[in-house]
């Protein structure tokens, strides 16, 4: 699946698939405007909205700015490190950022499955039987 590259307050967020960043990303963090936009591969261009407490980014209508994801993998390779080249092209820059992210991901296991709600019940049953077995 292409990535998703969300502009942020820090360089850069990528996301394998549009489902996890909507899971990963806030939605009060989005009401604030820390996500400004998100971008494809290949420049398309999405909106990040919150309706409660969920995330939602959906492609837009507008035509794909490639350019600015250019400027913004260039910035962001640049504040990590990672100089790219000059004349760089924007696969080359998307694969650099991508690298980068699996390599050296700041936020390590985020994309790690969430817990299944039968895992949640045994973990609140076996709290609640080791309470109950102190308070005894």
């Amino acid at each position: 699946m292409p990535s998703i590259f969300v502009e942020a307050d820090e360089p850069l967020l990528v996301f394998p698939d549009l489902k996890v960043a909507q899971r990963y990303l806030e939605a009060e963090d989005v009401r604030n405007g820390i996500y400004p936009r998100a971008f494809g591969p290949s420049g398309e261009q999405y909106s990040i909205d919150a309706d409660g407490s969920r995330v939602i980014i959906s492609l837009m209508d507008a035509p794909a700015d490639a350019a600015t994801l250019m400027a913004l993998l260039k910035r962001s390779l640049t504040a990590v490190g990672e100089q790219p080249d000059d004349d760089a092209t924007l696969p080359e820059l998307v694969a650099s950022a991508e690298a980068f992210w699996d390599e050296r991901d700041p936020i390590g296991d985020r994309f790690s499955k969430p817990v299944p709600w039968w895992g949640c019940l045994l973990a609140v049953i076996a709290i609640g039987a080791m309470a109950a077995y102190i308070l005894a």
